[in-house]
């Protein structure tokens, strides 16, 4: 009899446009893994899985070797809060979520969520509602507002947020009717190139590939983070003007070099180009529209090189009139259903939302994103042409939804203990730092990661070799 991990990951490896594996892969575990009203633990096992698979297969494309996959189900949930286990030893950790972030219960009884971990969106927001900064300042301001009044205020202000609805409910919005039919991931060439060669004698199975990571927060940064556990030489560009929180820097920042590059400048622009000229894979997580008017987006790499491996993420979709909105996985939870049907499957009062007890839509668009990189790498090689991968956290909060949900919300999370046997340690500019490595086992090319986390302004912009 299939398991149901195995039939969910037999669907999701076909969305992936995969052919028949010819690696093994095997999942150890079992319940819901972290306590939600969602099938989180099956989702982490199964993404990162994915993920571990599609470089086996790259891994037999460039060898000739096949090699067994594993994925523990608990390994694999500890995972999907591997920001907030990442710690330095003896250093109090930043707690990330600003006061004024949170959900609020409006005037009409409506809950809205509000989005503000990054200074310019905290400013941006409170200077929106004309409200105090603190969160009881903004909380006397939305007692006087419905909450489609608080919603609109912050797309016509282009902010972070929305007004928590249920599943049936979002899904009977324009939005929501535009995500109809989407698939987890899209995989499609769009462009004419002679097959790369790939470079020989590989000790892992990305080794030689070079992955220019332009992303932050969470999903993205998880991307290429997974690249470069598989040997991947992952350069992070971040704009001087956008600094991220430390946190997700010292977590997704695991094996890869950084770099600052102001791509506004004429000197920064010849230097981006050069680095998109030189790269196999470009892994974009800016909102929709903004990069394309940049000159930096899929169509503009593709004219730089050929060849090239475009990946993309955004919040909502690329159809709809939410496409272009700034988005953030919580913000997903709260506007598709997920966080009132916690709330529900909780018992809270006033139909309080509940969040998912971890970024799962970041973390597992963030594999996702990584395994179809791979997928798409390994068809350029054999088919040639430039490669699009597009992906949307709403993409995969839905997937996730349609899985079903369990009455395992008051299920118990894994133990400190738990967590601490699953953690590594690793020495670098931060000092001593434990993290969570991949759950995924590969029996040949065990994924590892060669660089500890840096600052974002550590290295220079330039591929190393």
């Amino acid at each position: 009899m299939v398991s149901e991990t195995s039939k969910v990951f037999a669907d999701v490896w076909a969305e992936l446009g995969c052919s028949e594996a010819t690696s093994s892969i095997s999942f150890s575990g079992e319940g819901p893994g972290l306590p939600s009203a969602f099938k989180v633990g099956l989702c982490a096992q199964v993404t990162e899985g994915a993920a571990g698979l599609a470089a086996a297969e790259v891994w037999r494309a460039r060898t000739g070797r096949n090699q067994t996959i594993s994925v523990n189900r608990e390994a694999a949930s500890i995972g999907f809060n591997s920001e907030r286990h990442v710690h330095v030893v003896g250093v109090e950790p930043e707690y990330i979520w600003d006061d004024i972030s949170g959900h609020y219960r409006c005037g009409d009884g409506r809950w809205v969520q509000l989005h503000c971990n990054y200074t310019h969106h905290m400013a941006a927001t409170t200077a929106a509602f004309r409200a105090p900064i603190s969160r009881a300042g903004m909380q006397s301001v939305l007692n006087k507002m419905t909450g489609l009044e608080v919603e609109q205020v912050m797309i016509d202000h282009g902010l972070p947020g929305g007004m928590m609805r249920s599943k049936s409910e979002w899904r009977g919005t324009p939005q929501g009717r535009a995500l109809e039919g989407a698939r987890l991931t899209e995989i499609e060439r769009f462009g004419e190139a002679d097959p790369k060669p790939w470079k020989s004698s590989p000790t892992r199975p990305l080794s030689g590939i070079r992955v220019l990571d332009m992303t932050r927060v969470i999903a993205g940064p998880v991307c290429g983070r997974t690249l470069a556990a598989f040997g991947a030489d992952v350069l992070r560009i971040t704009p001087p003007r956008y600094p991220d929180r430390g946190p997700l820097v010292l977590d997704g920042g695991a094996g890869k070099r950084n770099a600052m590059l102001d791509v506004k400048t004429a000197e920064g622009r010849k230097v981006f180009e050069k680095l998109v000229g030189e790269a196999d894979i470009v892994v974009q997580g800016y909102r929709p529209g903004s990069l394309d008017k940049a000159g930096l987006g899929p169509n503009a790499v593709k004219e730089i090189n050929p060849s090239i491996v475009s990946v993309t993420l955004c919040a909502f979709g690329y159809e709809g009139p939410w496409a272009s909105r700034r988005g953030f996985d919580s913000i997903v939870q709260t506007v598709s259903g997920i966080a009132e049907a916690g709330g529900r499957a909780a018992g809270l009062v006033d139909g309080a939302p509940k969040s998912l007890p971890a970024q799962a839509l970041d973390h597992g668009c963030g594999y996702l994103m990584a395994a179809a990189a791979m997928s798409a790498l390994k068809r350029q090689r054999e088919e040639g042409g430039a490669w699009r991968v597009r992906t949307a956290l709403a993409w995969t909060g839905r997937w996730l939804e349609d899985l079903g949900e369990i009455d395992a919300i008051n299920a118990k999370a894994p133990s400190k203990s738990s967590v601490a046997a699953h953690m590594i340690e690793e020495n670098g500019p931060y000092g001593q730092v434990r993290r969570v490595p991949m759950a995924t086992e590969l029996s040949d090319t065990p994924p590892r990661w060669d660089l500890p986390a840096s600052p974002l302004n550590a290295h220079e912009a330039r591929w190393d070799h």
